[in-house]
Order: C-alpha cells, then structure tokens, then sequence
C-alpha cells in the first residue's frame, strides 16, 4: 500500500524548487544552484523530476556538479 502521506511531501519539497523569473522557469538544487531557463511550468517540473532520478540512481555526481550542463537546457521560447 502506498503512503500518501509521504508523495505529498515529496511534491511539495520539489515544487519548492521551481521558480519563475520574468518569463522563464527555474529550478533550484540542493547545492542551491539554479537550472534552467525552460519555457514553462511543466517543462521545468518534468526536467526537475528528470534530474532527481539521475541523481538518486547514482548516474550524476552529487558533489562538485555542474547541473545546468547535465540536465537539458532548452532556450525559452
């Protein structure tokens, strides 16, 4: 059985990441870099999502990255 609880933590902490500055989206890390820009909310959500898998799965380094070069970086439109 799956904890609500717990998704409902887990969104709201990323969601806490995404910003908006002027007409673009960001995302913040936990080293408190900001990647981006993205055209919109759900682009920035879905690459947001996209970056943590890759972290948690050990595929990007956890120390002295550098995200906005790891995580697509699409030009806003």
């Amino acid at each position: 059985m799956k904890r609500t609880d717990t998704d409902k933590k887990q969104n709201c902490a990323r969601s806490n990441r995404m910003f908006k500055k002027g007409a673009n989206w960001f995302f913040k890390t936990r080293e408190g870099s900001a990647v981006g820009p993205f055209r919109d909310e759900l682009e920035v959500s879905t690459q947001l999502e996209v970056y943590i898998r890759l972290v948690d799965s050990g595929l990007l380094p956890q120390e002295d990255t550098e995200p906005t070069r790891l995580v697509a970086n699409k030009r806003a439109g």
